[in-house]
């Protein structure tokens, strides 16, 4: 596949806390993510997906983008509704004309779609992943992110399920 991802962070965690991060990198040509979507990452801590985090920034397929690379209007803009990682990453999404953005919070997802922007999550990922032989089954993923502390809703996983035919 190809095409600029650009990631809200919720996803990377959950995908580094269960060890499937590389998945990203297997599917999509470039994964940015915002400023402030890294300082929410934080690569250096001691906590569950840190390190797998830590190695994707230091193998340059997780790209950092700077500030300039978009409207601190629209930041600003969607800044009364959402918080900074998502308005960074909406923001940017947009300049980047990007494939899709990757996020799972429910109130981003609804801003994005509303803006024009093609949305997936980690659900979505976990499907590419299936359908190209990255993984096996998505229903050992989805416990994996269940036991990780990951909220998938119960209507969720069974749709997933359903469109892997697990």
């Amino acid at each position: 596949m190809s095409g600029i991802v650009i990631a809200d962070s919720s996803p990377l965690i959950g995908l580094a806390r269960i060890g499937q991060l590389e998945l990203l990198h297997l599917l999509y040509t470039e994964i940015w993510i915002p400023p402030a979507v890294h300082t929410e990452l934080k690569p250096d801590a001691q906590r569950p997906g840190s390190q797998k985090l830590k190695a994707a920034l230091e193998a340059n397929w997780l790209h950092v983008a700077s500030s300039d690379q978009f409207s601190a209007e629209t930041c600003a803009e969607l800044l009364q509704s959402l918080d900074l990682g998502e308005s960074e990453a909406i923001a940017l999404a947009e300049a980047m004309n990007a494939r899709f953005l990757l996020i799972d919070e429910r109130k981003g997802r609804m801003v994005a779609t509303r803006r024009g922007l093609p949305i997936a999550g980690i659900g979505s990922v976990l499907l590419a992943a299936k359908h190209h032989g990255h993984i096996q089954s998505i229903a050992v993923e989805l416990a994996a992110l269940k036991k990780a502390g990951y909220r998938l809703s119960d209507v969720l996983v069974r749709k997933l399920l359903e469109l892997a035919g697990e």
